[in-house]
């Protein structure tokens, strides 16, 4: 089995995905890269953030945090190893079922899971997110929502173009070039 259909497939070890309210610990690490440390937290449902390094609207201190290394069982070595591989450049996804969005509005949920199949290297606009989130009109809204995205890479909001150019992004639009250049597509 290749790669990527290896983190691709879920199994048995994997949670299921909770889209309910969250209420337990969320436990926090980070993950070193030659771009700097990315914030990595989980819950006993599963992946719960995954934040760009020195995100200027999320940024929560990372030098203190523990390495991911090690932690989390089989969840937190397939969320390190999908990382590495995306930040060099491969086709690489976590399932859906990985995801722990409880307690998050119902929109953003639709959102997310339009974004999260937007295929690698191609952007979708605002527009068509909110279509496919079923709400046409809420263009705003799904823009909101790719805003309070908590796990970029894996529901990739940099894939997400205003019908007028590039759009927003709130790590900046320099991150969101480098992340686009990675799957080949250039702003």
């Amino acid at each position: 089995m290749s790669a990527r259909a290896a983190l691709l497939t879920p199994t048995s070890r994997l949670p299921k995905p909770n889209h309910a309210a969250s209420s337990e610990a969320v436990r926090a690490y980070r993950i070193e890269s030659k771009w700097g440390d990315w914030r990595v937290a989980f819950s006993d449902a599963g992946l719960r953030e995954l934040t760009l390094p020195g995100h200027p609207l999320k940024t929560r201190a990372t030098k203190d945090l523990p390495e991911l290394a090690g932690r989390e069982g089989e969840l937190g070595r397939r969320v390190r190893k999908a990382l590495e591989a995306r930040l060099r450049g491969e086709r690489t996804d976590l399932p859906w079922e990985a995801f722990d969005l409880g307690g998050r509005p119902p929109f953003h949920a639709k959102a997310w899971r339009a974004l999260y199949e937007i295929p690698f290297g191609e952007v979708r606009t605002y527009g068509e997110i909110a279509k496919a989130a079923r709400s046409p009109k809420a263009v705003r809204a799904a823009g909101q929502a790719c805003g309070a995205n908590p796990i970029v890479l894996f529901i990739p909001c940099h894939r997400v173009v205003a019908s007028t150019g590039p759009g927003g992004f709130g790590a900046g639009l320099e991150w969101k070039a480098k992340l686009l250049e990675l799957e080949g597509y250039r702003l």
